[in-house]
């Protein structure tokens, strides 16, 4: 493993993911769901999106257009924020066999959000840069973890404090201006 393009690749995609709105959506998923669940997502989501990156590159933006990405994209967040907002709550035995689907949730918006953007980006210009596939997927993984998992501790601590009301309406603001924003681009 090539340690230039693994301390490149951290640096730069740590750097470039500070203050993103993946970061932001790690923070109010955080607020909502268990911890360890939203980090368990979000690696995965990280290591795959880094991995797709590095081996695949732009085949995949040759096969699926980054419009349609988007808008998918944004269509979901809307739907997540609408369903956080207007959602009848559940009973305690529904909210435990649904549980298991906080993983899908919080990977799938996660996923959406980060494919096509700036560290994804990054990640396969470094790949054509440095030639050290391993490396900068490394680099570029475990940089994208950390600064989430600031997100998610702040995210967590921030669920014990605020009332759940509250955090569910942030939480339903909070999808459906990643929804918007995501269209918006598709405008732009």
């Amino acid at each position: 493993m090539n340690s230039g393009a693994f301390l490149a690749s951290f640096f730069l995609i740590g750097l470039a993911e500070l203050g993103d709105k993946t970061q932001l959506l790690t923070l109010v998923l955080s607020t909502k769901y268990p911890f360890l669940k939203v980090m368990a997502a979000i690696s995965a989501a990280t290591a795959i999106l880094m991995a797709v990156a590095v081996l695949i590159g732009g085949v995949i933006f040759d096969i699926v257009p980054q419009l349609f990405i988007q808008i998918f994209a944004g269509v979901l967040f809307l739907f997540f924020g609408l369903w956080t907002l207007f959602g009848k709550e559940k009973s305690e035995d529904e909210k435990k066999i649904n549980s298991k689907s906080i993983f899908v949730i919080v990977f799938s918006s996660f996923f959406l959000a980060e494919l096509g953007d700036k560290t994804q980006l990054s990640t396969l210009a470094l790949s054509a840069q440095y030639g050290s596939p391993v490396g900068v997927w490394f680099g570029a993984t475990i940089s994208m973890i950390l600064v989430n998992l600031i997100a998610a501790i702040i995210g967590k601590f921030m669920k014990g404090r605020i009332p759940e009301d509250k955090i569910k309406y942030l939480g339903g603001i909070a999808f459906i201006l990643f929804g918007l924003w995501s269209l918006f681009e598709v405008i732009r």
